[in-house]
């Protein structure tokens, strides 16, 4: 085993180093959480068809043994986010009240994000950002799943972000790249990489995601700083640089017992029944001196055949309708023009292909949209095993787009012509059941 890997552990954990060894032999644990945006805990857990256990770390949190989580009718359905405990366990703390604006640096895959939105007002906006193009993609597709609208989705270096955002957020979420200590019992390669040299040089990438940070958040305004690993230098000793560096940033004690050197933070391992995580909230004094970067609205469009698409399928009186790079998008709430490198803006409403309208499957999954349809079709179970294989339904309906549900819950959408549902289920998604 890596020797460093060794000394370090030995530094954590102390006189535990040999049961944390011990504990490196089982498997990594598994969990999800309620996506409680869409339903209530009640009926989510009804609808659960696989065997899991409560985690004592949050009541919104669970276990589970499942082999192959993505392939479940919950998953499907947008009710849960697979994470592992520890990892969904910092979205618990911040308080959300009164927050307008988030703004996550390193959001991909959006579990932290979605953890945070579950428990904010419907009115408030994401920004989440990646600087990975694939991981923003990948990002993109977990809140579409999920069902989050009130979203830009963007693909920039957090250096162009702060000075775009400078001031403006109520809840920076930093979800700091790192060397990955805590997800050994998952990717057993991770230990392969680490060295002194390795994780300095990321505790420097580090300081600097903190600093722009630093500048997103407005005077009032939270952090919420995490890493998956046990590094010192990675988690510790980037408290003690934010505070002395920024006198006004001030840690919020999170009461929980750990093995963190740095009381009021957090650490979680395989000893905690859990994978690794670190994290620390702190806040910025309101009498802090803080520049504020200028906000433009992104401007809406008027564009007649997609109005006439939003008019027939939609019972909305008031909306915001945007256009980037072709595409189109549908908002409830006035967006921020952030230029270029934007994945998504708001709902993804779909595209005008040769005079028609051909809409996105985002449209069909938004939460916020969950009232508005003005044509539903609600699937029994063997229309449902159909209709995931991405097969046609016979069906009386009238001509129309549809939401497609099961259970009550959105799925996707089909188009009814001369009795046949065609099926607008996504490629990438379709599985046989």
């Amino acid at each position: 085993m890596n020797d460093y890997f060794l000394q370090q552990t030995k530094a954590y954990f102390k006189e535990k180093q040999p049961e944390y060894l011990q504990k490196l032999k089982e498997p990594c644990t598994q969990g999800f959480f309620l996506n409680t945006l869409k339903a209530n805990k009640k009926d989510i857990l009804r609808m659960i068809d696989f065997p899991y256990r409560d985690s004592s770390f949050s009541s919104n949190s669970y276990y589970h043994e499942q082999s192959n989580i993505g392939k479940t009718i919950v998953n499907d359905l947008g009710l849960i986010y697979p994470q592992e405990i520890a990892a969904s366990l910092p979205a618990m703390y911040p308080d959300v009240s009164n927050v307008r604006l988030i703004v996550d640096l390193c959001a991909a895959p959006g579990g932290k994000s979605i953890g945070i939105l579950n428990r904010a007002d419907q009115d408030t906006l994401l920004i989440a950002n990646d600087i990975s193009h694939e991981r923003s993609l990948v990002l993109s597709q977990n809140l579409e799943r999920l069902g989050i609208g009130n979203a830009i989705i963007t693909n920039k270096d957090t250096e162009t972000l702060a000075k775009q955002l400078e001031g403006q957020a109520d809840l920076v979420i930093l979800d700091a790249t790192c060397s990955g200590e805590g997800m050994i019992r998952k990717y057993p390669e991770i230990i392969d990489l680490l060295s002194d040299s390795y994780t300095k040089e990321l505790s420097e990438l580090q300081k600097k995601l903190l600093d722009h940070a630093y500048r997103i958040l407005k005077p009032g305004g939270k952090l919420l700083y995490s890493t998956c690993t046990y590094s010192f230098i990675e988690d510790e000793e980037q408290v003690k640089y934010l505070i002395n560096k920024y006198p006004s940033m001030k840690l919020e004690p999170i009461g929980m017992e750990s093995y963190s050197d740095y009381p009021g933070t957090v650490k979680l391992c395989p000893l905690n029944d859990t994978e690794g995580q670190f994290f620390a909230l702190f806040k910025k004094e309101e009498t802090a001196a803080s520049s504020v970067s200028r906000l433009h609205s992104l401007k809406p469009v008027t564009q007649r055949i997609a109005d006439a698409f939003i008019q027939e399928n939609l019972d909305l009186e008031n909306y915001y309708l945007y256009q980037y790079n072709g595409h189109y998008y549908l908002s409830l709430f006035p967006l921020y023009d952030l230029g270029n490198s934007i994945i998504r803006y708001g709902i993804y409403l779909g595209d005008i292909i040769k005079d028609r309208f051909e809409p996105g499957h985002h449209l069909y999954r938004a939460n916020l949209l969950r009232n508005h349809y003005r044509y539903v079709y609600d699937l029994d179970d063997d229309e449902l095993k159909l209709y995931l294989e991405g097969r046609e339904l016979k069906t009386s309906l009238s001509d129309h787009y549809y939401l497609i549900t099961y259970k009550g819950y959105s799925l996707g959408f089909g188009k009814c012509a001369k009795g046949i549902m065609k099926n607008k289920y996504p490629k990438g998604l379709r599985r046989v059941i």
